[in-house]
């Protein structure tokens, strides 16, 4: 078999991890009890790997919130103290089986939605929407006692009724969600219209059956794009059995710190191939916001185009791509460029402006270095202090690409 077969054989392989994944939602349960191997002292930040003395002030500021959440210091400054003396564990999301969206905060305590993919059994925790408190914590790294109670609520009593029902019942499917979704015009990274109100016709029947169905409703009314949550534990736990196919070059991580964007690759472990982290290009929405407070792109949410969703099928949403000023001639084309550095097309799903055929899925490393094409991600601009300020796309670096690629020639020749 020559080495062109056996990477075309492999990227078949790992593409079936996301075109073949049967995601479900079927439990919540805190990180500690949901994350492989992980540490009893251990915060999780969004993006590559990163010293807490090279982080933006808004992952120093999620470091610090998260000893004081744990009760592992009572002041700000005896959290940082601890921090600079090494004995809190820091890590990047993307290294366990879960993602960090906006900074990525988790610790042990936080509840995670875990989403199984059927076919594998393999599983994915993402931390839900905070409700009232917006990206609050997790997603931003802010601490309150108020925010504090409402993690402890959703937690233990948000969801108790609803995870037994989950249980008894196998889950809810979030594949059928996705799929009607995107032929009513979400691409499921920046807009959730449609999800959000597909996934509440899923869920009343079992929330119905719930002693606490009213807070339970209350909390998916009265919580904007919430699915995005559900969306991105649905990428991940198909994508994660991916990771270690030899001689695969597609793509099955991708997020920045505000600092670095980094992407992982199967055929190549745990190593990252980073990069300066891009700005957001697209349309502010908040009143007074100027491009020198936003931040670099800080989130892990590009697993959802690592799993041939948001920018990658720009086609399917035309609203999203109007905040980067694009008609839709112009989303169109983003998609049909975007198959030109994808593995293959996802047939579960259809996307009606293109005369409803299939996206693209399955990003190959490869391919974009020897195009030139960079992955489309969408996303929303993040204010260096926090809060959010708008909508619109950047693109992968081309750094990112250029080091993999060199990477897996080194390991697999060629």
């Amino acid at each position: 078999m020559t080495l062109q077969e056996k990477i075309e054989r492999a990227n078949e392989e790992a593409v079936k991890c996301i075109t073949d994944a049967e995601p479900y939602w079927v439990d919540v349960l805190p990180a500690g009890e949901c994350l492989e191997n992980f540490k009893e002292n251990t915060i999780l930040h969004s993006g590559p790997p990163i010293a807490y003395e090279n982080m933006c002030g808004l992952h120093k500021r999620g470091m610090i919130n998260a000893v004081l959440f744990e009760g592992w210091a009572k002041t700000p400054q005896d959290a940082e103290k601890l921090i600079l003396a090494g004995k809190v564990n820091i890590d990047s999301a993307f290294n366990y089986n879960t993602v960090g969206s906006g900074t990525g905060i988790v610790t042990k305590s936080v509840p995670l939605l875990v989403a199984e993919d059927k076919r594998t059994g393999k599983r994915a925790g993402v931390f839900p929407a905070e409700g009232k408190f917006g990206g609050g914590f997790c997603g931003w790294g802010v601490y309150s006692q108020a925010i504090a109670e409402n993690l402890r609520y959703m937690r233990e009593e948000l969801f108790s009724d609803i995870r037994k029902i989950l249980k008894e019942t196998g889950g809810i499917a979030l594949k059928s969600i996705i799929a009607k979704g995107l032929e009513m015009g979400d691409e499921n990274h920046s807009s959730q219209t449609a999800v959000d109100l597909l996934f509440l016709k899923a869920i009343l029947p079992y929330a119905l059956k719930c002693k606490n169905y009213e807070e339970l409703i209350l909390y998916f009314v009265n919580t904007g794009r919430f699915f995005h949550n559900f969306g991105q534990a649905a990428s991940r736990c198909g994508i994660i059995s991916a990771d270690g196919i030899p001689y695969s070059g597609m793509v099955t991580a991708a997020g920045g710190n505000g600092v670095e964007y980094g992407i992982k690759v199967a055929g190549l472990g745990d190593q990252w191939f980073t990069a300066p982290s891009p700005m957001i290009e697209g349309t502010y929405m908040t009143p007074g916001s100027k491009r020198e407070d936003q931040l670099p792109w800080i989130g892990d949410s590009s697993i959802v185009e690592c799993a041939g969703l948001g920018g990658i099928v720009s086609a399917a949403s035309p609203v999203v791509c109007s905040f980067r000023g694009d008609k839709l001639e112009d989303s169109i084309k983003t998609t049909r460029d975007m198959e030109k550095i994808s593995i293959t097309k996802n047939k579960s799903y259809r996307i009606p402006n293109l005369d409803f055929d299939n996206p693209p899925a399955g990003i190959d490393i490869l391919k974009v270095a020897e195009t030139g094409i960079l992955p489309v991600i969408d996303g929303g601009m993040i204010n260096r202090d926090g809060g959010w300020m708008g909508a619109g796309c950047a693109r992968i670096p081309m750094e990112c690409f250029e080091k993999a690629a060199k990477a897996f020639w080194a390991k697999y020749g060629g």
